[in-house]
C-alpha cells in the first residue's frame, strides 16, 4: 500500500472508530521556536503548581524519547461539544465515561483495524497524558492552530475536541499545518473572569479557574475565592471557549460515551452537598472528575455557592 494511498485509507475510516479528524507529521524534535516558547512558560514560577510539566522535557521536546522506532505522529481530532443549560457549573469535557479510557480503546480498535489491511507495526499509544506537546503535534499536523487562549482550535469544531495520537514506526507523508484563524479577535482575553489569559498565548495558570477547580489541592486562598466567584463553574471552566467565534453553531455529534452526563443536567448543584463520598464516587468514578478528591470538590462547590 504507498504512503499516499494509506493517509487516505485511515482519512476515509477513522469516523468509523469515533474520530472526527486526523492528521499526520513526522515524528521528530519540536521546532526550535515553539521548543524556546515552552521552555520558557514552565520555568516561570506560576507554572511550579503543575510540577509535572517540568518532568521528561526533553521527551516533551522531542517524541522520538518517547518511541524510538517512530517515524509519524497520526493526530486524531475529536469533537465532544455539547450545548448546555446556563445554569451547568460542570465543564463540557466532562463526560459519562472518562474520555481517556473511551480514546485508548477506540485507538486500540483501530489499530487492530488498520493492522489488519496493512499488516503488523510498533507503534504507542498517547492520550493526553504522555509527556508529548499535544496541541503542537495537532497544528503541526494540520488539525487546527492554536488560537491566544492556547487551546488548539479546529474549522470545523472549534476548541472542543479532544486531542489523541498515535505514533507508528512506518513513514506517511506530513500534512500541510493550518492557518491561524484568530486574526484580530481577541475575545477570549477580554472574556476571562480572572483575566488569566495575559496576553496571547500566556496564562498566569493561578488565576486559571480550570487550575484552582482541578489541579490544586490545598484549600483555596481568599484571593482565589474571590477568583472562584467571578467564573461560573465548579469543575473546569469554558468561558475562554464559549466566546470563541469558532465555537459558535457546532453541530452536536451523537456519541453515548463521549457525552454529558444527564445526571449532571438534573440535578443542581445544592444537591452534591447533600452526598457523602460514597455517592460522590458513584456518580463521578467513571467520569474524569474522579481525580478530584470529594474533599476539594465539596470545598470548592461551598466556595462557589457561599456557604
Amino acid at each position: 500500500m504507498g504512503k499516499e494511498f494509506l493517509k487516505n485509507f485511515i482519512r476515509k475510516n477513522i469516523e468509523k472508530f469515533g474520530f472526527d479528524k486526523v492528521g499526520f507529521s513526522k515524528c521528530e524534535r519540536i521546532d526550535s521556536e515553539f521548543a524556546l516558547k515552552f521552555v520558557s512558560s514552565v520555568e516561570n514560577q506560576n507554572y511550579n503548581v503543575l510540577s509535572y510539566l517540568k518532568k521528561n522535557i526533553e521527551i516533551r521536546l522531542n517524541p522520538k524519547f518517547l518511541f524510538p522506532e517512530g517515524k509519524t505522529i497520526i493526530s486524531f481530532a475529536t469533537n465532544y461539544y455539547r450545548k448546555l443549560p446556563e445554569n451547568i457549573t460542570f465543564s463540557k469535557y466532562l463526560t459519562t465515561i472518562d474520555y481517556h479510557i473511551v480514546l485508548r480503546k477506540r485507538m486500540e480498535d483501530f489499530i487492530e483495524f488498520l493492522k489488519n489491511e496493512i499488516g503488523d507495526f510498533n507503534y504507542k499509544i498517547c492520550v493526553d497524558t504522555s509527556p508529548i506537546l499535544e496541541k503542537y503535534l495537532a497544528y503541526k499536523s494540520g488539525i487546527g492552530w492554536i488560537g491566544k487562549n492556547s487551546l488548539l482550535v479546529t474549522k470545523e469544531f472549534g476548541s472542543f475536541v479532544f486531542l489523541s495520537e498515535i505514533i507508528v514506526d512506518f513513514e506517511v507523508e506530513g500534512d500541510e499545518i493550518c492557518e491561524n484563524l484568530c486574526f484580530e479577535c481577541n475575545n477570549c482575553i477580554e472574556n476571562c473572569p480572572t483575566k488569566a489569559i495575559e496576553k496571547e498565548r500566556k496564562i498566569n495558570i493561578r488565576k486559571c479557574i480550570s487550575y484552582l477547580t482541578i489541579e490544586k489541592r490545598e484549600k483555596l486562598t481568599k484571593n482565589e475565592k474571590e477568583m472562584l466567584k467571578k467564573g461560573k463553574y465548579v469543575f473546569g471552566c469554558d468561558i475562554c471557549q464559549d466566546v470563541c467565534p469558532y465555537n459558535k453553531n457546532i453541530k452536536e455529534k451523537d456519541d453515548k460515551e463521549i457525552t454529558f452526563p444527564s445526571i449532571l443536567i438534573e440535578k443542581d448543584n445544592a444537591f452534591y452537598l447533600t452526598i457523602n463520598e460514597n455517592g460522590y464516587k458513584k456518580i463521578f468514578s467513571n467520569t474524569a472528575l474522579s481525580r478530584v478528591p470529594y474533599n476539594v470538590f465539596v470545598n470548592n462547590l461551598r466556595v462557589y455557592l457561599n456557604k
